[in-house]
């Protein structure tokens, strides 16, 4: 093996990371989070819909209340009696109001509806927290990924800078032919043109994370970047063992989805008491005080109040209490079947991040391994290159191995990170991350 390659490969990525990182704010995940939590649309939205069904409890409630009525008016009437016409004003108020004495439980269970409903919108907003500091996780992890992409193509045009450099100096000594140099430019214009495309994949990235943000920090987006080489960041990696069944018990106790559509059971059971309650009568007060002066009109000039007691009982109402009755059923059983499927679904989830999650740290060791034994390939094809004992096109393969080696380890790391944020949003503690 040849220390000075391996001595220049180990410099000239530290080099590129340093200068990258030197440019970097000091917007880590945690801001990031920060910043979506306060700006992100769809939290907005579900909080909105949470405020008006919290709205909604108080006009439940407010049926308890009595309603109150004022009407004054002003008239010029002409009334004839006996023969004679009667022209005057007549000024009148009336005050009304109503007071619900019994409707058999149909406010109560309305008022709990609400509150359920409630309940349920104050779920899916913690839901859609979570969903998006997945989102921004995973997206956060991405752009890294495109960082060290970025990274490898740097190191990639270092190394085929030093090649064409080597070929040019073998030519002149009349070692190696043309051609050599001629490849190795070839080698240096494919590379450069890798760098561009991997800067323009992170900008593409990085629109993501604005729109997920909800807010635009300007024309760059300046992340806090791993300012290390890939194969330390594995090697420094610590690994946790998981049981498959405790992570499935966590994420049925604590996923926001299943408290939101237990909830929602409860909102169709008390929907379908109010609808049951419509076959029962409705009690309630009425009182009214009028008072309508006139000088001339002794007729409408009077005083009067009345207070009754009411018992009203639709006892037909053309079966649209009968199809009320079943529909509050059927969003019921709905509600049921959504629950059932929702635990269904978190268990696949779960499952699936599990093994992602196994999958990428078996993937990992190899990886680093691939880059170990790539390094070393790429060092022996040097060496034989300058021998005379191979042509450009082994040591070329050589430094393609060892890039993919070292771009598939970049991909491998950070997709390991977000499946470990996948395992964490499907057990419903990616917010205990923050």
């Amino acid at each position: 093996m040849n220390n000075r390659l391996l001595k220049k490969l180990s410099i000239i990525a530290s080099f590129s990371l340093v200068v990258s990182s030197s440019f970097a704010n000091d917007l880590n995940l945690e801001d990031l989070i920060i910043i979506a939590l306060k700006n992100n649309t769809n939290i907005e939205l579900s909080k909105e819909q949470s405020n008006i069904k919290k709205e909604q409890i108080n006009k439940a409630t407010s049926t308890y209340l009595p309603n109150l009525s004022l009407n004054a008016s002003t008239a010029r009437k002409d009334i004839e009696q006996q023969g004679n016409k009667i022209d005057d004003d007549v000024n009148s108020v009336a005050v009304n109001a109503n007071q619900l004495i019994y409707d058999f439980g149909k406010t109560t269970s309305s008022i709990d509806s609400s509150k359920y409903s409630y309940d349920e919108s104050k779920s899916d907003v913690k839901a859609t927290i979570s969903k998006t500091i997945f989102q921004v996780t995973s997206t956060y992890y991405d752009i890294l990924n495109k960082y060290q992409q970025i990274e490898v193509a740097k190191e990639s045009v270092k190394l085929d800078e030093l090649q064409l450099n080597q070929a040019n100096e073998y030519f002149k000594a009349g070692v190696r032919t043309k051609i050599d140099v001629t490849n190795a430019k070839l080698r240096l214009s494919n590379s450069k043109l890798k760098l561009i495309q991997a800067k323009y994949n992170l900008k593409t990235t990085e629109t993501k994370l604005v729109s997920l943000l909800g807010k635009d920090l300007g024309s760059s987006i300046n992340i806090k970047f791993h300012n290390k080489d890939i194969t330390t960041l594995v090697r420094n990696t610590e690994y946790k063992n998981y049981s498959l069944e405790k992570l499935i018990t966590l994420g049925l106790e604590k996923r926001d989805e299943i408290k939101k559509y237990k909830a929602k059971i409860q909102t169709a059971k008390e929907q379908k008491n109010v609808a049951s309650a419509d076959y029962l009568p409705r009690i309630d007060i009425d009182a009214s005080y009028t008072n309508s002066q006139s000088d001339k009109i002794a007729t409408q000039d009077i005083e009067q109040s009345s207070v009754a007691l009411n018992l009203k009982w639709n006892f037909f109402t053309g079966l649209s209490t009968v199809a009320d009755n079943k529909i509050a059923l059927s969003n019921l059983s709905s509600a049921k079947k959504q629950l059932q499927q929702q635990i269904l679904d978190i268990k696949q989830e779960v499952t699936s991040a599990y093994l992602n999650v196994k999958e990428s740290i078996d993937s990992l060791n190899i990886g680093l391994l691939n880059v170990k034994l790539a390094t070393e390939n790429l060092s022996l094809a040097d060496e034989r290159y300058k021998a005379g004992l191979n042509d450009l096109i082994e040591l070329n393969d050589a430094k393609l191995e060892y890039t993919q080696a070292k771009s598939s380890l970049v991909n491998i790391y950070y997709a390991y990170l977000t499946n470990l944020a996948n395992l964490n949003y499907t057990i419903g503690t990616i917010h205990e991350k923050i």
